[in-house]
């Protein structure tokens, strides 16, 4: 039957012009499927819809009705289907339109209709989500190798904290039992042993303040309460607080402070931790009758440079990357026997950067090293 049979008679000289817009249409969808759901034809609206030309591919990309559910309708003069019609795959978005599925014998017309533009707007939304969802998971991978790398480092601190913590549980264990078992023990020999014990615990409460520190550093609960703070009068205190230890070796220590410099704005508690062990460590590794200098400089007009001075033993140059890591030792020994935790530098570092400062080291070995940091200005 010819189409022109069917039509108004004053459409049919305007069907070539018809056909030639419904091939060209994106609005308005038709393709035509065989029973096994290959397409025979698809205008530009219908090859939008399944993303495809091929008529191979096409079965796959019409996702509802599938073709066997409709290939169990019967034949009828209207259409066989009306509804919903979904297309998509694996490299285009799923698209769901309102269309109609005509049969004749083997053969299906699929007709839709949808607008473009709303799709399109669908479909960026849709690109952008999935942009979102690769994005988390991305986030997500990172924060799980992050969880994966702390923890291994909390094994880590565990297994070397423990260690560490053995020896002087040992020590005080061995020694509490000969006093236990000597009662009688003459008192010279006594009270070694029980300075031994006194300076046994005193490292075990180092090592556990340390351990508590880098607890509260790692988890991110370190609160500063920082002030502006005369740095003269500061400084001299922190030398008065540990001029003890430097007599205990005859080390002098000297302050040496720039003049004229302007207040600093820090946690005066915390800073006070840095200091305390930057000199521990300068007297530890320093021999008697050397010198310790307290230097202070303004270094740029937003901060001020402290720096920790000493004449002793220095450090190796293939060693220096290593000194503000945690649980970390060169191979230069205290001058003395003083014990080190390994944890010092590492917490004096995060301090540091947690108060808008940097810290690093300058080391000549067999000469010296220099311990500095900054801190800024008040405003």
């Amino acid at each position: 039957m010819n189409m022109s049979d069917t039509t108004h008679p004053d459409l049919a000289p305007w069907l070539p012009a018809i056909m030639a817009f419904v091939e060209n249409s994106m609005a308005l969808a038709i393709g035509i499927f065989n029973a096994q759901g290959q397409l025979r034809y698809g205008n530009a609206g219908m090859q939008h819809l399944l993303g495809t030309k091929d008529s191979a591919l096409a079965r796959e990309c019409f996702k509802a009705p599938t073709f066997e559910t409709l290939s169990a309708k019967e034949v009828t003069q209207a259409a066989i289907y009306q509804g919903w019609l979904t297309f998509g795959s694996e490299s285009t978005p799923h698209r769901s339109v309102r269309g109609a599925v005509f049969r004749r014998e083997e053969t299906f017309l699929v007709v839709a209709e949808h607008d473009i533009e709303e799709s399109e707007r669908v479909n960026h939304q849709i690109m952008a989500v999935n942009r979102e969802i690769t994005n988390l998971q991305r986030e997500l991978a990172r924060q799980k190798a992050e969880l994966a790398a702390l923890n291994e480092r909390k094994n880590e601190f565990m297994g070397i904290a423990a260690h560490d913590l053995r020896s002087p549980l040992a020590v005080i264990q061995g020694y509490s039992s000969l006093l236990t078992r000597y009662p009688d023990m003459p008192t010279e020999e006594r009270n070694e042993l029980l300075t031994i014990i006194t300076d046994s615990i005193q490292d075990m409460l180092e090592m556990l303040n340390n351990l508590l520190n880098v607890s509260e550093i790692e988890s991110g609960k370190l609160r500063l309460a920082p002030i502006d703070v005369d740095i003269y009068d500061y400084m001299d205190r922190i030398a008065q607080r540990n001029r003890h230890l430097a007599d205990q070796k005859n080390i002098a220590l000297c302050l040496e402070l720039e003049p004229n410099l302007p207040s600093v704005q820090f946690d005066p508690h915390r800073i006070q931790q840095v200091m305390d062990n930057l000199l521990s460590n300068a007297f530890k590794f320093s021999h008697r009758g050397t010198q310790v200098t307290i230097h202070v400089v303004k270094s740029s007009p937003e901060s001020v440079e402290i720096s920790v001075i000493d004449q002793g033993q220095g450090i190796k140059p293939d060693e220096l990357g290593k000194v503000f890591l945690a649980f970390q030792r060169t191979s230069t020994r205290s001058t003395a026997g003083e014990h080190s935790t390994g944890l010092g530098l590492a917490i004096c570092k995060r301090i540091v950067e947690v108060s808008g400062g940097q810290i690093d080291v300058e080391s000549t070995y067999d000469q010296g090293s220099r311990f500095f940091f900054t801190l800024p200005i008040a405003p």
